[in-house]
C-alpha cells in the first residue's frame, strides 16, 4: 500500500504543479506588457500568492512523498501479495483530497489577505476542512465501514 500511495501522492504534486503552470502561462503574457504601470506591483503580490504556494505545494509534494505514505501507513509494511484493505484506500484518498483542499485554497487565502487585508472566510472553511482531512482520516474510514455495512448482520 505504501508504493501506491507514494504514487498518489507524485501524481497530486504533479498536478498540482502542472495546472497551476498552465493557468499561470496566459496570464503572465497579458501582465508582461504591463509590468511597468504604478498598480501592478500590488497585482503581481497577489498572483505570486496565489500562483507559487500551490506550485511550492506541489514540489514539496513530490519531494517527500515517501515521508508522507510512511506516516499514513506507518512503518510496518504488509506482504506485496497481500490484499490491500478498502479502508486503506479510503485512508489514501482522504488524505490526499485534503492536501489537495488545503494546497489550492491555502493560496486563494494567502492572496486575498495581501491585496485587500481582509480573510476570506470561504477558503479557510476550505483549508481547515482539509486539515482535516489529512490529520483526521480515521473518523472518515469509520464512517465509511458504517455505511458498507449498514443494514448487514455482520
Amino acid at each position: 500500500m505504501k508504493p501506491f500511495s507514494i504514487l498518489l501522492i507524485r501524481l497530486l504534486g504533479l498536478y498540482l504543479f502542472l495546472e497551476t503552470l498552465f493557468a499561470v502561462v496566459p496570464a503572465l503574457a497579458l501582465l508582461g506588457p504591463n509590468a511597468a504601470e504604478p498598480g501592478v506591483g500590488k497585482l503581481l503580490l497577489i498572483y505570486v500568492a496565489t500562483v507559487g504556494v500551490p506550485m511550492l505545494g506541489g514540489v514539496l509534494l513530490w519531494c517527500f512523498a515517501g515521508r508522507l505514505a510512511e506516516r499514513l501507513h506507518g512503518g510496518v509494511e504488509a506482504d506485496a501479495g497481500a490484499r490491500v484493505a478498502d479502508e486503506d484506500l479510503v485512508r489514501a484518498g482522504t488524505f490526499l483530497i485534503g492536501v489537495y483542499l488545503m494546497v489550492r485554497h491555502l493560496g486563494m487565502l494567502v492572496a486575498a489577505y495581501t491585496g485587500a487585508g481582509a480573510v476570506a472566510y470561504d477558503a479557510l472553511v476550505v483549508v481547515v476542512a482539509g486539515l482535516g482531512m489529512m490529520l483526521g482520516g480515521g473518523g472518515i474510514t469509520a464512517l465509511y465501514r458504517r455505511i458498507k455495512y449498514l443494514g448487514l448482520d455482520r
